[in-house]
This record gives C-alpha cells, sequence and structure tokens, in this order.
C-alpha cells in the first residue's frame, strides 16, 4: 500500500498510525496539496489527502473512510473501533469532535496564513477558534482516563490526539494545557504507543510545501 501526503497533516497522520496499529506495511509518497497540486489531482480529483493505493491498485479516499476500510481487514483483537451497540456510537461520535477539531484549526490557519491582514475575515476567524475551543471543552469534559471509552485506544483516541498536537503546534495559545489538562494527559499516554511515536508530527514537511507558521 502507497499512503500519499505529508505528516504535518493531522488526516494523513491518523491513516499512518492506524496503519502502524495494524501492523500493516506501506510506503509513502509525499506531495503537498499546494506545491503539488497537480499531482495531487491525479490521485484524487479533490486535490485532498490522504489517499491511499492499495496492492490491488484502488485508490480510497478520506481518512475516515480509509481507517474504516483498514478496521474491517485487520484482526479483531486490533480493531480500533468496537462492534457492539451502544459502545461503537460513543467511539465514533467522538471520534467526530477529533476530527472537527483538526477540521476548524486547518480552516483558521487558511484564513490567517492564505491571507493578507487586510483581507482576513476576522469575524470568520472569531468563528472558528469559538468552534475549536468549544470543542476542547466538550472533549475535556469526558475526562478520558486515559482512554475516552473502554480500557483501549480507539477511534476516538486516535482522531483527538492528532488534532490536539495538531493545534499546539500551529496555534499553541489555543492549545492551553493548563486549561486542558485531560487534554494534556490524554496526548501523553498516546505518545507512549509505539504506533503513535513511529508517526511525528512533522513542520519540516509544512515548511517544505510553503506552509508558513504564525508570526
Amino acid at each position: 500500500m502507497i499512503l500519499v501526503g505529508q505528516f504535518d497533516s493531522p488526516f494523513v497522520r491518523r491513516v499512518a498510525i492506524a496503519l502502524h496499529h495494524y501492523g500493516l506495511p506501506f510506503e509513502r509518497k509525499v506531495l503537498s496539496v499546494f506545491k503539488d497540486f497537480d499531482a495531487m489531482r491525479r490521485v484524487n480529483p479533490l486535490g485532498k489527502v490522504p489517499s491511499l493505493i492499495l496492492d490491488d491498485g484502488d485508490t480510497l479516499f478520506d481518512s475516515r473512510a480509509i481507517i474504516d476500510y483498514l478496521d474491517g481487514i485487520a484482526p479483531a483483537d486490533r480493531r480500533l473501533a468496537p462492534a457492539g451497540e451502544p459502545e461503537r456510537r460513543r467511539v465514533l461520535r467522538t471520534e467526530v469532535m477529533g476530527i472537527g477539531l483538526a477540521e476548524k484549526t486547518y480552516e483558521r490557519g487558511i484564513e490567517v496564513n492564505r491571507r493578507t491582514a487586510r483581507t482576513r475575515d476576522v469575524d470568520w476567524q472569531a468563528r472558528l477558534e469559538t468552534q475549536v475551543t468549544s470543542v476542547l471543552s466538550w472533549l475535556e469534559a469526558r475526562a478520558p482516563s486515559p482512554w475516552f471509552h473502554g480500557q483501549e485506544f480507539s477511534r476516538a483516541d486516535l482522531a483527538v490526539v492528532v488534532a490536539f498536537q495538531y493545534l499546539s503546534r500551529v496555534v499553541p495559545h489555543l492549545a492551553g494545557h493548563d486549561t486542558y489538562p485531560g487534554l494534556a494527559a490524554h496526548r501523553r499516554h498516546c505518545e507512549a504507543l509505539p504506533a503513535v511515536a513511529a508517526v511525528p508530527d512533522s513542520p519540516d514537511e509544512a515548511q517544505a510545501s510553503g506552509w508558513k507558521p504564525e508570526t
């Protein structure tokens, strides 16, 4: 399998961590949605990451769809989502919040980094930041100890930790580890896992593609 995308993306990292967790070997094709947009569209017509090229040549798009596929072919004792209800829907609900946190952080970055100060929509930026802090408060209130659901690392934990790492890098003042001690502790627990440690967040890949840190 070939995973397409950069490790500064929380969406690409979610898939890579899942692949490591499942013990599935893969190669990586490092393409940027900005610098390599035309090449990206030849892999995914939307020009988005991640994409996963399977061994039979078929290609999957979107981190949720990819992880759902991987979960279906993984050994039962390694799956990241429970099969039964209501446990499954609770894991998926928290996963959606983690993915949403990453999405709103990314959207804020577009507003701040891809617009000049004169053309930036400050009201939209404020709305995005409100959504980020609202999700953080919701997650913090769930008090993961150490995992969000049950006694095992799940898709919920995976989505939340990569989003929180991403937020901590690109908008550190919103991450507030003193404000969200439960999420900070959850991050430390996740980062101790071999699969998470194997896929570090990569600001170097972000800068190589032309994404500049906030000043």
